[in-house]
């Protein structure tokens, strides 16, 4: 049962660091965000429907907090599955506690966002791109 309620704590955690970001920038509105359950059969645990100058845009994001290499690549490949089966432009976004700089290079290469609970986000969401990095520096895994 722990587990389900740390899990349950991150997705919660998650969700308000992508709210903050996306609260910082004017030229995003958000109109919506819906935690999914993957109980349901859905990748994305979290969709987020917002508005850019006009256009409506989906960010299905996956939270996760096993960032090695071979989750992220299993993580974008969900996250691209779930987004075949969304309207509209859709951006691919991973949140994790701590993603390293090679997990984020990893989103990059395959066109997917990121956003982690330290402060480093990349986002591309048509006509805005939403990045920050934290100088906090993280111990080596």
């Amino acid at each position: 049962m722990k587990t389900h309620w740390a899990a349950n704590e991150l997705e919660v955690r998650a969700a308000e660091a992508l709210r903050s970001l996306l609260e910082e920038v004017s030229a995003v509105k958000l109109k919506e965000m819906k935690r999914e359950s993957p109980a349901r059969g859905r990748a994305a645990e979290i969709l987020a429907y917002v508005d850019i100058y006009g256009h409506s845009h989906t960010l299905a994001c996956e939270v996760n907090a096993d960032t090695r290499p071979t989750m992220v690549r299993a993580s974008i490949r969900k996250l691209r599955d779930c987004a075949s089966h969304l309207a509209g432009e859709t951006t691919l976004v991973l949140i994790a506690p701590y993603l390293s700089p090679e997990a984020q290079t990893l989103c990059k290469e395959s066109h997917a966002g990121f956003l982690d609970l330290e402060g480093n986000a990349r986002l591309s969401l048509g006509q805005v791109f939403i990045g920050k990095r934290s100088m906090h520096v993280h111990p080596a895994a």
